[in-house]
């Protein structure tokens, strides 16, 4: 069968298949894609096509790989092209779209073509650079030096993509507007510092930094789609179906939102609104950004390691479930709803619409997937909610608390070869613990402990060392005692009983409290 490419597009005879117009094919780069995965590519890349098509944009993405693995080659196989298929409800109907994606020029690799990247970036038509290096990825290294190729670090990176564009065009021609995908807080912010404390660091020219601090735009911006990735269980299926093979063929849900905090003439630049896109441009992100980090993402965060350790494997059996189903909607009503500022009717309609989309019957969205750097995650996530909740109403939020120790249950490191590190689930399956080495490191030895399972007085200890450890930023739930207790016996429970039997004792808890 022949594999998707742009001589093999004529050939695709497909009706369902909503196909890029030839004339997008060879627009301009005017995007810079720092990322090469599942989300960039069903999210950025396709509400790229999407408004191509239309005669908004009018650009295409030139894709960076930005560490040594990924999925350049792959990309570049098939001339750029991917078939994205986004399903779910719309108007109380299932549909789906499927839609082959042209909006990619190329992909480059960081690591082996570091010159191809920067003659990449001197291209004066590009005035877009976004990214999604995960949430610990808009971080300084210690090992950044500014003539590595590649510099270590994604700011670093940028740091030097700016210096040389900066040098080759010149103040006016090279400014760039930076939107960043990162689930992180202020996350534009964030970028900027880190570039401008890394041109101090390299020494860098004065009147290069000044520009960079007052030419260059690094606006904030939230994302919001669930996206599932390659099909791998129904990719045979999907293949015949089609026509073609494509082994970039991404999935994701139907729903989508962007929303870009920067001045007004970013919207001009990047227009997507304009083509009936969920695209807002604000002055102001918080108030969507609190919304979707602690309802949608905090409700993912909170209870994926739960369910994953009870026996659970997708999203949508894990909202079905008649215990821990509860457990969520329970745990996101009474006590994330309240703490996130705005119109209550509005927040408590936005979280029913969560749960549902979570119901999706075309998604199978892995719970394991979820679980990759839970850390940052749950920093983010999930810890900002319950000490909200507690400092508003004094009580322990029972069911956030349970989170806390779900993590730290899923965290518990039974098995490692030196580069990996395996878990075990309620029933004795294994399972890989993926994060930044460095926690992987730090919770292997909070846990290596003599006894199989430990007392409740273990649990306690490693509840403390794990919620000290910086980049939980849990020090509020260090300064409540009780909050601890709680936590180190949910944990305990958790060991001893599993998590169905926990979250019903915790229920029946609850209730009698009130």
């Amino acid at each position: 069968m022949q594999r998707l490419t742009r001589n093999s597009l004529k050939d695709i005879l497909s009706k369902e298949i909503i196909f890029p117009k030839e004339k997008t094919l060879d627009l301009p780069v005017k995007v810079l894609q720092f990322g090469e995965g599942n989300f960039l590519r069903a999210f950025v890349d396709s509400l790229i096509q999407i408004a191509n098509n239309e005669n908004v944009f009018g650009g295409r993405v030139t894709i960076i790989q930005p560490i040594p693995e990924g999925r350049a080659d792959a990309i570049n196989a098939s001339d750029g092209l991917f078939t994205h298929v986004a399903r779910g409800m719309y108007k109380g109907q299932p549909k789906e779209e499927i839609r082959i994606v042209g909006s990619v020029d190329k992909a480059l690799k960081s690591y082996g073509e570091w010159d191809k990247v920067l003659d990449a970036a001197k291209d004066p038509a590009i005035k877009i650079v976004v990214s999604n290096t995960t949430e610990a990825g808009i971080a300084i290294s210690p090992d950044d030096r500014f003539d590595s190729n590649p510099p270590r670090s994604f700011p670093a990176k940028v740091t030097r993509l700016l210096y040389e564009r900066f040098k080759a065009l010149g103040k006016d021609k090279a400014k760039l507007v930076f939107i960043p995908c990162e689930l992180i807080d202020r996350n534009g912010d964030i970028l900027k510092e880190c570039v401008l404390k890394l041109c101090n660091n390299f020494g860098l020219e004065k009147d290069f930094i000044d520009w960079v601090d007052k030419d260059c735009t690094f606006c904030c911006s939230l994302v919001d789609r669930i996206v599932t990735g390659h099909p791998r269980d129904e990719i045979g299926d999907l293949t015949k179906r089609l026509g073609y093979e494509d082994n970039n063929l991404v999935v994701s849900e139907l729903f989508h939102l962007w929303v870009i905090e920067g001045p007004s003439f970013v919207k001009d630049i990047f227009p997507l609104n304009e083509s009936g896109l969920n695209v807002i441009f604000t002055d102001d992100i918080t108030p969507y950004r609190t919304r979707k980090v602690r309802i949608l993402n905090g409700g993912h965060t909170s209870t994926v390691t739960l369910a994953y350790a009870a026996g659970l494997n997708y999203v949508k059996e894990m909202v079905e479930h008649p215990i821990i189903g509860a457990y969520l909607k329970d745990l996101l009503f009474e006590e994330v709803v309240p703490t996130v500022p705005g119109n209550k009717s509005e927040i408590s309609a936005f979280a029913q619409e969560v749960l549902e989309r979570f119901k999706n019957p075309y998604i199978k969205h892995s719970l394991l997937d979820i679980t990759l750097n839970s850390t940052s995650k749950l920093a983010v996530r999930v810890i900002p909610s319950l000490v909200d909740f507690y400092s508003m109403s004094e009580k322990l939020p029972n069911r956030l608390l349970l989170s806390i120790a779900g993590y730290l249950r899923f965290y518990k490191i039974t098995k490692t070869d030196g580069k990996a590190f395996f878990g075990m689930r309620d029933n004795g399956e294994e399972y890989p613990i993926r994060d930044d080495r460095e926690i992987l490191e730090y919770m292997k030895n909070i846990w290596d402990i003599p006894d199989a399972t430990p007392s409740l007085e273990q649990c306690r200890t490693i509840a403390e060392k794990a919620l000290s450890h910086p980049k939980l930023e849990a020090e509020a739930l260090l300064k409540v005692p009780e909050m601890l207790e709680r936590i180190a016996l949910y944990l305990h429970d958790l060991l001893t009983k599993g998590a169905i039997n926990t979250i019903k004792e915790i229920n029946i808890a609850i209730r009698g409290e009130e």
